[in-house]
């Protein structure tokens, strides 16, 4: 009997014991969504995940050309280049806008011909009507003499005759007269035809020229060059067809970098601008820098197309920038500060908002 009371005595106290030692130890908070984790050693901190990028960039794509729907890459340079403005960083190939040129110039050289010879032929034209002009009023002039003699010893005929030849010779003059002011004005209107064919034409031989010139595209700013990934993840390559709208370089001004951060939906109710940020960049050799966050996303989104969790962006601007390590697209690991003051002002106004 007295061993079983032993026995029962020695079970009772290591229980006890078991259950203080639990009770003594807080496991940290952690929240996780997705890729974004935010943990919390401390009820003061909140550490998530981002990635950097540049506050001013320009995305580099394939020209608007006439006709063209795919670009073969021609050339292109290497990634992490940097470029100053109007330096070649891109080149597509131009076989089949050459092509077009080459046809378009034939023909704006046989619309060149078509109005050299139609103002020859024009003035030749009008020449013979001047001329015929020249002949009907002489012959006007010589019946208008006839039909003015006075001569008594002239017959009732002869008169009659000389007085139809007069009005037969000025009608021939009028109607000369009218051939030639009609093609006086057919021939500028014929010209002006012409001349816009002409216009035309070269008008589509300087917009192919300038579509040559716009597939070598130059840096519009100055930065670094790098390449944008396709949808299966593989970067441009010489020798590649891209479609027009799908943007194959980036140029990023590295001196101007931030960090894009991911914050959990529960832990957004304690970050506000100005916070400050302790930033450890990934990378082979770990950098650790401080910032503070300057922008807050205004609507919360999924953290991705598989996962659901709701998230928010922040943007968090650098006190130093290092040029020499820190590139677009590097992740980092962030350790956000809150502020005790805005938290207990948030718990105030949402109390306050319940009561109302």
């Amino acid at each position: 009997m007295n061993n079983k009371s032993a026995f029962k005595a020695v079970i009772f106290s290591c229980c006890f014991t078991l259950c203080i030692q639990g009770c003594g130890q807080a496991p940290a908070e952690t929240t996780q969504t997705g890729g974004v984790q935010s943990k919390h050693n401390d009820a003061n901190i909140i550490t998530a995940s981002g990635e950097l990028e540049s506050k001013t960039t320009a995305m580099i794509g394939p020209p608007s050309v006439s006709r063209m729907w795919q670009y073969q890459i021609k050339q292109l340079i290497p990634e992490n280049s940097k470029v100053k403005k109007g330096e070649v960083i891109a080149a597509f190939d131009s076989k089949k806008v050459s092509e077009r040129l080459v046809d378009k110039k034939a023909e704006l050289n046989t619309a060149q011909k078509e109005l050299e010879n139609k103002k020859i032929n024009e003035v030749k034209n009008q020449q013979s009507l001047i001329l015929a002009v020249a002949e009907k009023q002489m012959e006007f002039e010589k019946a208008k003499r006839k039909f003015e003699i006075v001569d008594n010893s002239r017959s009732e005929n002869d008169r009659r005759k000389a007085e139809i030849d007069h009005t037969i010779a000025e009608n021939d003059l009028f109607l000369a007269q009218k051939k030639l002011s009609f093609h006086n004005t057919n021939t500028l209107l014929n010209l002006k035809l012409a001349q816009a064919k002409v216009d035309r034409i070269n008008n589509e031989v300087n917009d192919i020229q300038n579509d040559i010139q716009k597939l070598t595209l130059t840096a519009p700013i100055d930065g670094m060059v790098l390449y944008k990934e396709k949808w299966d993840g593989e970067k441009p390559a010489v020798g590649e067809s891209v479609n027009f709208g799908q943007p194959i370089l980036e140029i990023a001004v590295i001196e101007e970098m931030q960090l894009k951060a991911q914050i959990a939906e529960p832990d957004s109710g304690k970050i506000a601008i100005g916070q400050k940020v302790k930033i450890s960049l990934d990378g082979t050799q770990e950098l650790v820098v401080q910032g503070a966050i300057v922008t807050l996303g205004r609507l919360f989104r999924d953290n991705s197309s598989q996962d659901k969790k709701r998230i928010i962006d922040v943007i968090i601007e650098f006190d130093e920038t290092d040029t020499n390590i820190m590139r677009p697209g590097m992740t980092a690991r962030i350790e956000v500060q809150t502020d005790k003051t805005h938290q207990l002002a948030s718990s105030k106004n949402t109390s306050q908002g319940s009561q109302k």
